[in-house]
């Protein structure tokens, strides 16, 4: 039987205090939808992001949502080509690819399409 109040491990608190140091860097944006910073860094970790620096990569990319993280680390894309600016997409404004994914403006076909032009034309 597990108990859910049960105190973190200490290599998953001192986890959780060294992606919260990183979501605090990155300021309001990184603690989508207003949650705490241990709420936040324990969603990072939940999905699957157990390293502060792959989550400072994500948070750069401006993927602010660690499920739209995961979405595109799944899908193979890093967080270097989830920085790619573009003005693709359903809204004409430029902005990361990740971000744009983030909020529906583009879908990740489209994200493919982009970083693949990128890939090719560099």
């Amino acid at each position: 039987m597990t108990n859910d109040d049960a105190p973190a491990s200490e290599p998953q608190a001192a986890l959780v205090r060294l992606i919260g140091e990183t979501l605090r860097r990155h300021g309001d944006d990184a603690l989508h939808g207003g949650a705490n910073l241990d709420a936040a860094a324990r969603a990072w970790l939940d999905a699957g992001f157990a390293d502060p620096e792959e989550v400072d990569d994500w948070l750069a990319a401006r993927c602010f949502d660690p499920r739209h993280a995961q979405t595109l680390d799944a899908a193979g894309v890093t967080p270097e080509q989830a920085a790619l600016r573009t003005r693709a997409g359903r809204a004409p404004y430029e902005e990361t690819v990740a971000y744009k994914l983030a909020h529906g403006d583009l879908t990740l076909e489209e994200a493919r399409r982009i970083i693949t032009s990128d890939f090719w034309n560099s």
